[in-house]
């Protein structure tokens, strides 16, 4: 039988090889923005940004076997992304390829840090840090600030520098962290929204995590996947 795979619909650049992404927008003003002829949020460039708004699950595979960990259906259970740990280094680093196995972004844990910082990485040999979200924990609230680099982009090694940045997204979940949204920090339109259930295994006496996240129309997919997944390990690396 053979294997289905998602196609997205937006506009690709003329190279077929993924390069360093497109500008994410950010000195555009947000009234300028239209949803029909420019994406609202774009950092892997328009072919991931769909015109309609689009659920996607993101279900792991086992809880206790992090090495190959998660795969991204869209709501007719075709397979679009998977995640794994290729480096095995206890959840340092995780990839994010295609269904085809090519490799788009590398998560990148930042170790010694006061808050829980987690890099996205992509472009040549996936070292150019694009991103960078910064964890914030209390009793009361849990969220995500996410800095978004200019290019010419900094490498992987470089040191932590986002400090002069404003974050320009935000993550902010409920008391329990399974729900949560990302949204514009100026204009506070969310971007995507992310609700989190436990599906049990009595064979295996486990538990599994399973993701709902709906996009909304001209964001980012991969983008929003990878914020989930960085959001996600943050905050497991609290409770743990």
């Amino acid at each position: 039988m053979e294997k289905k795979t998602f196609v997205f619909d937006g506009q690709d650049d003329d190279d077929e090889t993924m390069q360093l992404p497109n500008p994410h927008l950010r000195n555009i003003p947000p009234n300028l923005f239209y949803r029909e002829s420019q994406p609202l949020c774009c950092l892997f460039g328009p072919k991931f940004c769909l015109s309609f708004p689009k659920t996607f699950h993101i279900r792991e595979k086992l809880r206790m076997n992090r090495d190959d960990c998660f795969k991204v259906y869209d709501s007719d259970g075709i397979e679009c992304f998977k995640v794994s740990n290729p480096l095995k280094t206890m959840r340092g680093k995780h990839v994010i390829s295609n269904a085809d196995g090519e490799e788009l972004v590398k998560l990148k844990k930042k170790l010694l840090s006061m808050h829980p910082t987690w890099h996205l990485n992509s472009g040549h040999n996936l070292e150019s840090r694009l991103a960078t979200l910064v964890f914030e924990f209390t009793l009361l609230k849990k969220k995500g600030h996410v800095y978004m680099y200019d290019s010419p982009y900094p490498h992987e090694d470089d040191d932590t520098d986002y400090e002069h940045l404003r974050p320009r997204l935000l993550i902010k979940s409920d008391t329990t962290g399974r729900d949560f949204k990302v949204f514009d920090e100026v204009t506070n339109e969310v971007y995507a929204e992310t609700s989190k259930r436990y599906v049990g295994n009595s064979e295996l006496l486990m538990e599994k995590d399973d993701y709902k996240v709906t996009v909304t129309p001209g964001v980012d997919v991969l983008f929003m996947v990878a914020l989930t997944l960085m959001y996600e390990y943050a905050l497991s690396d609290i409770e743990n």
